[in-house]
């Protein structure tokens, strides 16, 4: 049922607009920016196996920021709009993602660094203060309620342009289902905010990495919304046959 609910939305775009061109750009940049970010060049050999302790972090980094790449990509090819209301919401979510490199880079280097005692994270930003912590929390929060709200956006823009597009009703039904999944998504960057801000870290360390393990939330929520979508499809399909 899943698949069948990927495979509702035609695609109405072959052919990449300048829009689509700048965002590639951009997204392309975005990337430039975490190699740089990651630190120079290096020189000797074990410089070279030092700096292979970062792989883990870019690569989480560099999945990220594809997966983000992907989803406007695909917003892009199923809805075909180049209105001034895809524009400004396309600019709105480069600027987001060029801004959040760097705190993204951050936060997964810590966890790594964390996770190894610091042996995956040649480059790893050091926290000594509780309010370091949740700051970082905090910022790479805002980050993800900024970019999935942006999404939540640009998907709300295509259901309203929904007679302009010729969506058929299933697929305003799965526009409707993207809209409440990163509404869904950035209500848990809310949560991990919350959390970051609220948590007695000093008092109880046990607690440090709850603002982070929120996100996990993101796997069943997605799940959740894509069966209640699944259904609404089928009853539909049902009703019209």
């Amino acid at each position: 049922m899943a698949a069948s609910v990927d495979a509702v939305l035609k695609v109405r775009r072959h052919q990449p607009t300048r829009l689509e061109g700048f965002v590639d750009a951009s997204f392309a940049f975005a990337v430039t920016l975490l190699v740089i970010s990651i630190g120079r060049m290096p020189t000797s050999v074990s410089e070279m196996l030092a700096a292979l302790r970062d792989v883990p972090t870019f690569a989480a980094c560099f999945l990220l920021i594809a997966r983000l790449w992907r989803s406007h990509r695909d917003w892009s090819r199923h809805y075909d709009l180049d209105d001034a209301g895809a524009v400004r919401l396309s600019l709105l979510l480069v600027f987001l993602v060029l801004i959040y490199v760097y705190p993204l880079r951050i936060l997964f280097s810590l966890m790594f660094s964390s996770l190894s005692g610091g042996w995956l994270a040649e480059h790893a930003v050091g926290i000594g203060t509780v309010f370091e912590l949740r700051a970082a929390f905090v910022v790479f929060g805002i980050g993800g309620l900024s970019i999935w709200s942006v999404f939540a956006l640009l998907y709300r823009h295509a259901e309203k342009q929904h007679a302009a597009i010729g969506l058929s009703a299933a697929e305003r039904l799965v526009t409707r289902m993207s809209i409440r999944r990163n509404v869904v998504f950035a209500s848990i960057a809310l949560l991990s905010i919350a959390l970051a801000a609220t948590l007695p870290f000093a008092q109880r360390p046990a607690t440090i990495w709850l603002p982070g393990l929120a996100y996990l939330l993101l796997i069943p929520a997605a799940a959740q919304v894509r069966r209640g979508a699944a259904r609404e499809l089928q009853a539909l399909t049902a009703a019209s046959s």
